[in-house]
């Protein structure tokens, strides 16, 4: 009888010491270096979340603008979202477009970005509201390299970053808008400024001190996304500078790259793709500032041509005469913006240009009673409705009346925040074609009570093309605080 054999498995020769000796380090070393990792991690998400190196904030009107985009649609749609850099801001008011429109306007926009912050904007807009127009502002539609951003440039792209949101779409567009020695930078305002350690140590102290700190002051005021910079328009000795050294820029230095390109396209899918609308705007500079803008136009038209799109472009001869000295600012630089008045002319023109092309799609929310609440006695409001019945603060002065030699629609006794106003609305078949309305006044006599003395006075109202109804002119004149105690009567004057 034979022996079975055995089927043992061998005993494994013992790991020599000296390799767990070599392994354990190496272990070490990586736990250490993951440990340290998340210590600077976890450091650095304190720091951010208590803001201990943000910047001083007060003037930070991106983060306002997002802030107060965030919190109107809470409870509001936005029905004309505006997007783009400092042109925008400055060159359109939201509050007169959406009153004229009857509509939810709403700007957008952070100085000195270019298209692709634009597009990503306008991405992370659109998953918190539905608009029914876009209006992308042509002049970040530049020649760029998101990569190579420098300076001025890249400190801006970091600001318009920052105030932005939703996390997925600010991590989806950060390979996309930075090169990767700047992702740290871009969502971190310790690493971006920790050089206030040795030059703005007051900044610390100040956002480490619940007494001083800034904190963004949430205004009862309906704020929509304006920035109000320039009040003047061009002085005399600028003029004398476009005379001696001509044009400020070259239009045929306009030039675009694959990278815009890229982001019109985008920002054309995207609208498409959500059933909105989109506008092009060209907000205009003086006339005198570009030499050879067709040669500009061209290139631009290029770009926006491929996409079939409708394009207001503001810079076209035809519309020097519209926007004089008056409606920009007063520099010979390179980049000029519209004065406020400048941007009145704008925002009626986007308005009438929104209604003629795609008014029928623009829900009109003018007798919704929420939207009028919303709206009621902010900027533009009362040019285009009526006060309510029974308000003191704003008064209907006379409704449907035929004057010596011309019928008033209404006539409106308003409180601004600095002053009162007379608005007067006159039908405008009551004028007759070609009137020159600079050239005419509204004569109103009124018996009006001031600072206790009654009087009756003789108050000119003259024509206001800052604001524009296709109903009716407005006549309009500011006065000081008093209070009307009757209507006697007046006349149109012309020249």
């Amino acid at each position: 009888m034979s022996k079975k054999k055995s089927h043992k498995t061998p005993k494994k020769a013992p790991t020599p010491k000296k390799v767990v000796a070599r392994k354990r380090p190496i272990l070490l070393i990586a736990i250490k270096f993951f440990a340290i990792c998340l210590v600077v991690a976890i450091g650095l998400y304190i720091s951010d979340s208590k803001g201990i190196f943000d910047p001083k904030d007060k003037n930070n009107h991106t983060l306002k603008k997002w802030n107060a985009f965030y919190d109107f649609t809470e409870s509001h749609n936005v029905d004309i979202l505006l997007v783009g850099n400092s042109h925008l801001y400055t060159g359109i008011n939201p509050k007169n477009l959406s009153a004229r429109l009857g509509a939810n306007a709403f700007i957008l926009a952070s100085p000195g970005t270019y298209i692709g912050d634009t597009y990503f904007a306008l991405k992370e807009a659109l998953e918190r509201t539905n608009p029914t127009h876009v209006v992308v502002e042509t002049y970040g539609i530049d020649e760029f390299n998101p990569y190579t951003l420098k300076d001025g440039a890249l400190s801006d792209q970091f600001k318009s970053f920052s105030a932005r949101k939703n996390f997925w779409v600010k991590l989806m567009s950060t390979p996309k808008l930075f090169a990767s020695k700047n992702y740290g930078y871009a969502w971190s305002n310790t690493l971006r400024n920790h050089d206030y350690l040795l030059t703005n140590y007051e900044q610390i102290e100040k956002n480490t001190d619940p007494r001083s700190r800034f904190s963004e002051k949430r205004e009862d005021e309906l704020y929509l996304g304006r920035f109000v910079r320039f009040t003047k328009g061009i002085t005399d000795s600028v003029l004398n500078i476009y005379k001696e050294k001509g044009a400020r820029v070259q239009g045929e230095d306009y030039t675009w790259n694959e990278y815009t390109e890229k982001y019109v396209n985008q920002i054309v899918e995207l609208c498409e793709e959500k059933g909105v609308e989109l506008i092009f705007l060209t907000l205009p500079m003086y006339k005198e500032h570009i030499e050879n803008y067709s040669s500009w136009k061209k290139e631009l038209e290029k770009l926006i041509a491929k996409s079939n799109k409708p394009w207001l472009n503001l810079q076209t001869s035809e519309y020097h005469d519209m926007f004089g000295t008056e409606s920009f600012e007063s520099t010979y630089n390179s980049n000029q913006h519209m004065t406020y008045n400048g941007s009145m002319l704008a925002t009626y023109e986007l308005a009438d240009f929104i209604e003629k092309k795609s008014g029928e799609s623009l829900p009109n929310r003018s007798k919704n009673k929420e939207w009028k609440d919303l709206f009621y006695g902010e900027e533009g409001f009362f040019e285009h409705y009526s006060p309510n019945e029974g308000d003191k603060k704003h008064q209907i002065i006379a409704k449907n009346i035929r004057l010596e030699n011309v019928k008033v629609q209404e006539i409106d006794f308003v409180t601004n925040k600095k002053n009162k106003s007379l608005i007067a609305k006159i039908d405008k078949l009551e004028l007759l074609e070609g009137t020159e309305l600079d050239s005419c006044k509204l004569v109103l006599n009124l018996k009006m009570e001031m600072k206790g003395a009654v009087q009756n006075a003789t108050i000119p109202l003259v024509y206001d093309r800052f604001h524009t109804n296709p109903d009716y002119y407005i006549f309009k004149r500011n006065l000081i605080p008093v209070s009307i105690l009757q209507f006697n009567g007046g006349k149109m004057v012309c020249d």
